[in-house]
């Protein structure tokens, strides 16, 4: 193979334009893993497995104010206290209200965590085909 053909077969293979690719695919990447930590810091009250931390602590304070006795003037007893407790997660707005919260944090979260592992795919493919050109220029070496 001519000095010439060599040439324009590497210039055709375009590394250029790749390498910005893949710098912008790192910025990308970069971009979506801030954003990600960000939204977890200033929601770490509604992060977690079951009950979040805000839930917990309205739930706490229901608790203390639950009340004595129940529909029926009799005292309530431990299980009529949780049955109180459970009723409120629909009846106080507040509670409600952070739950929903909760629940919506959770699904921003799993979209951040998709947006990450969609820029880290595309930064590998990238570096994929920049490793395949890069054993073509060394074939042609």
């Amino acid at each position: 193979m001519e000095i010439e053909e060599k040439l324009r077969v590497l210039k055709s293979l375009d590394t250029k334009s790749l390498i910005e690719k893949l710098h912008q695919y790192e910025a990308e990447l970069q971009k979506e893993m801030t954003d990600e930590a960000d939204f977890k810091n200033s929601n770490h009250g509604y992060l977690g497995s079951g009950d979040c931390q805000e839930v917990k602590r309205i739930l706490a304070e229901l608790a203390t104010q639950a009340p004595e006795t129940n529909e029926a003037g009799k005292k309530m007893t431990a299980a009529d206290k949780e049955a109180w407790l459970l009723r409120q997660r629909k009846e106080n707005k507040e509670l409600s209200d952070t739950i929903a919260k909760q629940r919506q944090v959770a699904f921003l979260v799993d979209d951040h965590q998709i947006k990450v592992e969609m820029a880290k795919k595309r930064l590998e493919g990238a570096r994929a085909v920049l490793a395949l050109k890069t054993a073509q220029i060394n074939f042609l070496a």
